[in-house]
């Protein structure tokens, strides 16, 4: 007749039925461990709470940890500030040897030294095992996976999101502590794990501890770890540090990163670790940031990168940056600094026209650094500044221009764009009397003029405001909206030069302040106030074709009320160059050959 265990159960409120041959089988496979770390009574009670657990799972498939997105964002509760948000993170546990898809899902939480202590919210602090802080750096809470109880257990906390542009690198902070048991191979000491996978696959090269391995092993040869001792075992620990996932690849997709810690694989030693800031930056660890206000951003100029080296056990690492140029989203050429052992900047010298396989006629190109950090000969890992196959900044070929702009060139880039602006803007604001606002209103004037002679001294530039991106858009009393203010020299013979508005603003129709708001500010506001300056409108060409300038401005209205509003241009400065054309001959008298 089979076992009857009673206490735990498989999640039916029913005893769990152990096989009649579950004992046998149990000392069987007790035997055939390498190291006999526990007892064999220590090891049937393992094999019975795992059988347990198992158990459950089976009859209770809702049990199982399955990584899904929900209401989960990339960088949703990643300070954990105040508490470890079950929205937004994912728990699992389970029994070594790991297998991801038959852990328990739950987060829970305790005391450092309960079994069941798997995800456990921490304030600031210090370890009670090797004395280092609970939390990164002026942090005032963290997240400790795992315990200090051996056992065969491993823990997991996951994030499972849709990877964007805006965050497709994500740093963030741990620390790690492991007993470091000696004789054991390295497949069976205890780690510290971070996996990322899409679709169920690990994502290749997404995390790197140095390498290319996304696993921490206890190993007191490791110049990554300190050593200490408690009582008679070996501790290998790794102080608060920075570190980089690299989703670049995975962009639009969903992901689950997965930091997983598990005990020795004997059953007599344990390991966690802490998790702090992710989506932070890494200013205090080995770190590399784009220097944009040193680096030039056109011509013969410099790029250059700040960087922080890793420092570990007294030792000073190294770095060495790579810098990779795209144009088109592909790599055209790369530079290396070199390895560096000292100093915190480093500047790449940039001669486009010296630049191998740079196509000039594509104006610029775009750069992504990549620091490659070691101590001695032990990689560590690598950290990217920018993202491919955009660079630094969105967009294609704009991180750098090969020849630098002239102001005209920018100012003939900035009118052609007012103007393709403009020119989509249906609807035109009706005229008034700025004396006489109860008058009628004037006809909407869209400067569609012929080209005539000047009649002096009635010369003044035509001023019209249009807005809207279709014939059906509404000015409401909660919007934001763009007009476009347009001023127009509809005569030929004439300059409007230095034009300029002094004072644009909003009242009733009474030219009284619009109402205030409880804040103190007003329910109705135009963007910028003024001065807005036009520049010379030199004369028109030809009919329908007057010269024109175009400048935005910015309605913004919030808890207005609905009535009609007087939009007021004050203080219109310029000065009128008259244009005359004359007739003068000349006599060109030749000579006989």
């Amino acid at each position: 007749m089979a076992n009857e265990e009673w206490g735990k159960t498989n999640g039916h409120s029913e005893p769990v039925i152990l096989p009649d041959d579950f004992h046998e089988k149990s000392k069987e496979k007790f035997g055939k461990l390498k190291h006999a770390d526990v007892s064999f009574e220590r090891y049937l009670a393992h094999e019975t709470a795992e059988f347990q657990r198992q158990q459950a799972l089976e009859h209770n498939p809702e049990l199982q940890y399955k990584p899904k997105c929900g209401a989960m964002t990339p960088c949703g509760n990643g300070d954990f500030e105040k508490t470890l948000d079950v929205t937004q993170w994912h728990g699992a546990y389970g029994s070594l040897p790991l297998n991801i898809n038959s852990l328990t899902a739950g987060i829970m939480g305790g005391a450092i030294t309960a079994p069941s202590s798997h995800q456990t919210w921490v304030s600031a602090g210090t370890d009670p095992n090797v004395g280092i802080s609970t939390t990164a750096q002026g942090s005032p809470g963290a997240v400790r996976i795992g315990n200090a109880v051996a056992g065969f257990g491993c823990e997991l906390l996951s994030k499972t999101f849709v990877v964007t542009p805006a965050v497709s690198t994500i740093n963030f902070w741990y620390a790690v502590v492991l007993q470091n048991p000696a004789g054991h191979p390295p497949s069976d000491q205890p780690f510290f794990q971070v996996r990322v996978t899409a679709g169920g696959s690990v994502v290749p090269g997404a995390f790197d501890f140095g390498g290319g391995s996304d696993t921490l092993i206890a190993d007191n040869t490791n110049p990554f770890f300190q050593t200490t001792t408690v009582g008679s075992e070996k501790i290998v620990y790794k102080d608060w540090s920075c570190a980089q996932i690299n989703l670049t690849s995975q962009i639009g997709q969903v992901v689950t990163v997965e930091f997983i810690t598990a005990d020795c694989g004997y059953g007599a030693h344990w390991g966690y670790a802490y998790l702090d800031n992710f989506c932070g930056d890494c200013c205090g660890s080995w770190n590399l940031t784009y220097d944009c206000e040193n680096s030039t951003h056109c011509g013969s100029g410099q790029v250059c990168f700040d960087y922080e080296l890793p420092t570990v056990n007294k030792l000073t690492g190294s770095v060495t940056i790579t810098l990779d140029l795209y144009q088109n989203g592909v790599v055209v050429g790369n530079l290396s600094s070199g390895v560096l052992t000292s100093g915190t900047s480093y500047c790449f010298a940039i001669t486009p026209v010296l630049l191998a396989g740079m196509n000039a006629s594509l104006g610029g190109f775009d750069f992504v650094a990549t620091g490659h950090f070691a101590i001695g000969s032990t990689s560590l890992g690598t950290m990217l500044v920018g993202a491919a196959p955009d660079g630094i900044d969105v967009g294609k070929n704009n991180d750098y221009q090969i020849a630098c702009k002239s102001c005209m060139d920018i100012r003939h880039e900035q009118e052609a764009y007012l103007h393709k602006q403009c020119a989509g803007k249906y609807n035109l604001l009706p005229s008034i009397h700025c004396d006489c606002p109860d008058a009628e209103p004037l006809p909407p004037d869209d400067c569609h003029c012929d080209c005539t002679p000047v009649t002096l001294p009635e010369l003044v530039p035509c001023i019209s405001v249009k807005w809207g991106d279709s014939r059906c858009d509404r000015l409401e009393t909660n919007d934001v909206e763009v007009l476009c203010v347009t001023v127009c020299n509809c005569y030929s013979n004439v300059t409007f030069n230095s034009l300029s508005i002094g004072h644009i603003g909003v009242t009733d129709m009474a030219g009284n302040p619009v109402p205030l708001l409880p804040d103190g500010t007003p329910s109705v506001q135009i963007f910028p106030s003024g001065p807005i300056c036009f520049g010379s409108l030199g004369p028109c060409k030809s009919p329908n074709q007057p010269s024109c300038v175009s400048r935005e401005l910015v309605l913004y209205t919030r808890g207005a009320i609905g009535q009609d509003y007087r939009l007021s241009f004050d203080g219109i400065c310029f000065s009128i160059l008259h244009h005359v054309e004359v007739e003068k001959c000349f006599v060109i008298n030749l000579c006989q050959d």
